[in-house]
């Protein structure tokens, strides 16, 4: 940077010209003639440090600055010269005398080393704190004003619909209005009167006898009653509607600058076969499934696992509802199951020709459950995404996007984003999968086939979704974890070998921030091979950062 030495004077002649030098030592600027005749003077002038004006406030001045200790506590006219590490102070040399002899004591300027190290970490990591906490206020105000454009424009459909179906009301009544046959009948009743009227005006006993002939009180005695159209206004709204209108779900906001890391933890081995699915129960239980029945697993003190079996099942996929009640998609037949805490079972849904694979409760507390046809896998058809309310009644089914393409073949695994979106596992062929994301309502935002750059065939077997919306995918065949956002942005590749494991097979978020992976040794599936049948599968609990 360029200094501007005009508004410079040398401190001891007071001269504007030729201001070349700054002594540390005496904290003076220096014209050229005041340095060679003046300040060479001083005592120990030879040992003060001099620099050149350009580099005031640089790091070269800094190197230079001396470093000062201070006087010492105790001793008010003793400058401190040594640290005490068991004391944690600066002494003087009195003070060893006295009380320090048998403590462990360093040299100042190494303390000074040690210390001004420790600040200029403690500098960096407040530096990034004070970065990654503005990054999550702007990112919180964005959501703030997400979350309010969505509030109004559900308020405008609301009021769009009300005032459609108000407007169709208002027009049937006047429609019906016109079509009333009031008005002939008045009419037709004033004629006659008039009719009368002359009868009677005319004197004539003939025309009277005529006209009471042709003329009798039976339209009289027609009902005058008519049938209009009232309005009758709908009980008050329950607060159901308030419901279906939206809330507020807490979501945790980080900084999407933060370094993604996936470390291990702990390894635990199990006895069995294969781990085909975790879902977490709580902060200590989780449920896994293999190829026949259900099991409790329950973290011990000192990370030690312990499995308990609950139910023998043939299960393809489960869920747990908010109730402890689980949902559990069956391998072979048709149907839904609900297990209950009891361990009663009962049909919760029945899909005649179909079999039940991925189920998910999503945020809303809709149960969503992919279908393929029962038979022949050789032809991967009839793949479906069913929505279900909570008592098992189908509400949707998505089965082809607007270009008439069927969107799932066979719909291994879902999950939802926040705003309760899907990442859909569809298995294409034998050996092949894709991610297909599906909004809630029914449309296909994305589809990805796996990593250009990976050895094998993309394999996704499981997956879960984070809090920023990250989809963390296992992929089995390439032993690897892809990272998606829901944009179909792939953020991260990271292989499992080098993390310190292999093949990750089944996913589960853990705590809300550890994932616990359920390994497995050959690359199999339900609906194409058998189980494995040699060794058996890990859980392996893992830390995931800034995903």
């Amino acid at each position: 940077m360029e200094v501007d030495k005009s508004i410079w004077f040398c401190n001891l002649c007071q001269g504007r010209s030729n201001v070349e030098w700054k002594c540390l030592s005496c904290q003076l600027l220096l014209c050229n003639t005041c340095k060679s005749n003046v300040h060479s003077k001083f005592k120990l002038a030879d040992t003060h440090i001099i620099i050149d004006v350009k580099d005031i406030g640089t790091s070269i001045e800094d190197s230079y600055t001396e470093i000062e200790y201070g006087k010492c506590n105790l001793h008010k006219n003793k400058e401190t010269c040594l640290y005490c590490r068991d004391c944690s102070r600066l002494v003087c040399l009195k003070c060893v005398s006295e009380t320090h002899q048998q403590h462990v004591l360093i040299d100042t300027d190494r303390i000074y080393t040690e210390k001004e190290s420790q600040v200029s970490n403690l500098i960096e990591l407040y530096k990034q704190k004070i970065t990654s906490i503005t990054n999550i206020n702007n990112i919180c105000q964005k959501k703030y004003e997400e979350s309010k454009e969505k509030i109004i424009k559900r308020k405008e459909d609301l009021r769009t619909l009300l005032e459609d179906h108000s407007k169709h009301l208002v027009y049937e009544l006047e429609e019906k209005s016109k079509n009333t046959d009031l008005g002939s009948k008045l009419d037709n009743l004033s004629e006659t009167l008039d009719l009368l009227k002359v009868c009677q005006q005319s004197k004539r006993v003939d025309l009277l006898l005529e006209t009471t002939k042709t003329i009798q009180d039976t339209d009289l005695q027609e009902n005058l009653a008519a049938r209009i159209p009232r309005f009758v206004m709908g009980r008050p709204l329950p607060r159901k509607i308030i419901k279906e209108f939206g809330s507020f779900q807490e979501e945790n906001v980080l900084d999407h600058n933060e370094e993604m890391e996936i470390l291990l933890k702990s390894t635990h081995s199990t006895t069995l076969k294969i781990i085909k699915r975790i879902e977490e129960i709580s902060d200590k239980k989780c449920y896994v499934i293999d190829d026949s029945s259900l099991y409790c697993v329950e973290l011990k003190k000192e990370e030690k696992f312990h499995i308990q079996k609950v139910v023998d099942i043939k299960a393809f996929d489960v869920s747990l509802l908010k109730s402890g009640d689980i949902l559990i998609a069956m391998k072979t037949e048709g149907k839904i199951m609900i297990l209950k805490p009891s361990l009663k079972m009962k049909l919760f849904h029945s899909c005649v020709g179909f079999l039940p694979r991925g189920i998910h409760i999503s945020n809303d507390d809709k149960v969503i459950f992919g279908v393929r046809e029962d038979g022949n896998l050789e032809f991967l058809r009839g793949g479906q995404i069913r929505i279900l309310d909570m008592n098992g009644k189908e509400e949707n089914v998505f089965e082809y996007d607007k270009d008439g393409q069927r969107i799932v073949s066979l719909p291994m695994k879902i999950k939802t984003s926040s705003d309760d979106d899907m990442f859909i596992i569809d298995r294409i062929s034998k050996l092949e999968g894709r991610i297909v994301f599906l909004t809630k309502s029914g449309n296909v935002s994305w589809v990805y086939k796996g990593d250009k750059t990976a050895k094998y065939l993309f394999q996704p077997s499981d997956l879960v979704v984070t809090s920023r919306d990250n989809a963390i995918i296992s992929d089995l065949a390439n032993q690897a974890f892809l990272i998606l956002n829901s944009n179909g942005q792939l953020l991260k590749n990271h292989r499992s070998i080098d993390i310190g494991f292999s093949f990750p097979f089944s996913l589960s978020i853990y705590k809300g921030f550890d994932l616990l992976v359920g390994t497995h040794f050959l690359n199999i599936d339900d609906d194409f091979t058998d189980a494995c049948k040699h060794k058996s599968s890990n859980i392996v609990r893992i830390t995931v950062k800034g995903i």
